[in-house]
């Protein structure tokens, strides 16, 4: 099975670390990554994201999308990144990432990939329109949010013309070259797991990371020459209607890094 690891931290307690604990908290990251990785678990590095400085987050209200700075929810640990890994089950899932050595700096929240659904995005997968390389193009994360409860009380028609809409906006973005990758549907929050770092051991804790009414279901990346036209390609998105959509830059200094790191231990 493919879950997805999504790292929480608090910017400030961040800030105040010198260059040399940064480093080493990285390193410490990346050596647990490269582990996974020789042990056939790793899947895909995912992302790093830039400040929620940087976050934009649009919502439906009185029948016209409403762009806000900052990130979807107030709290004071924000989603730093996230990766993708392979694991038999959650238990397995838990077992692997409770000797992540990023839960000391912040929780993590564990989500099963809804493979139902992303096998059907894979399906109606276009091809890109070939132009040109654009070198001020962006990568940015779209995260969209929804109301489980409100979800499970739509019909399975109406469930049925909620994703069908999505899918398509989503082929359009495709085809005209907009998207990088469709990301990943997720299971329910309600199958959840979140690791803390809570009396020098780790809890495990069912559930999200946050618990607010609006559960993160899904994300994906797109390319935009900067976050205003990351803003106009998704404020027709028919999802928003339903639920909140955060907009991210990636950090791309840190998957420099990463990637860095990964043609290291390749050549040795």
């Amino acid at each position: 099975m493919r879950f997805i690891c999504f790292g929480f931290g608090d910017e400030k307690t961040w800030e105040n670390m010198s260059q040399k604990e940064q480093s080493d908290a990285m390193e410490e990251c990346m050596a647990f990554a490269e582990e996974l990785r020789k042990s056939g678990h790793w899947s895909s590095p995912g992302e790093a994201l830039q400040s929620v400085r940087t976050a934009k987050t649009l919502r439906w209200k009185n029948g016209k999308v409403m762009v806000t700075d900052g990130p979807f929810a107030e709290t004071k640990e924000q989603l730093g990144g996230f990766f993708v890994f392979e694991a038999r089950d959650m238990s397995h899932a838990v077992e692997l990432i409770s000797k992540h050595p990023g839960i000391r700096y912040g929780p993590m929240e564990l989500r099963a990939a809804d493979e139902q659904v992303n096998a059907l995005v894979a399906q109606r997968q276009p091809r890109a329109e070939k132009k040109p390389k654009d070198g001020n193009a962006k990568r940015f994360i779209c995260l969209g949010y929804a109301d489980e409860t409100a979800w499970d009380g739509m019909s399975q028609t109406e469930q049925a013309a909620q994703l069908e809409d999505g899918l398509a906006f989503v082929h359009d973005l495709r085809r005209k070259g907009h998207t990088v990758t469709p990301g990943d549907a997720l299971q329910s929050a309600r199958t959840a797991k979140t690791l803390r770092w809570q009396g020098n051991k780790v809890l495990v804790t069912d559930g999200p990371f946050a618990e607010t009414k609006e559960q993160l279901g899904g994300f994906g990346i797109i390319e935009a020459t900067d976050i205003k036209h990351a803003i106009d390609l998704l404020r027709s998105h028919p999802c928003i209607r339903h639920g909140p959509v955060e907009i991210r830059p990636v950090d791309e200094q840190i998957k420099a890094l990463v990637e860095q790191r990964q043609l290291q231990t390749t050549a040795t």
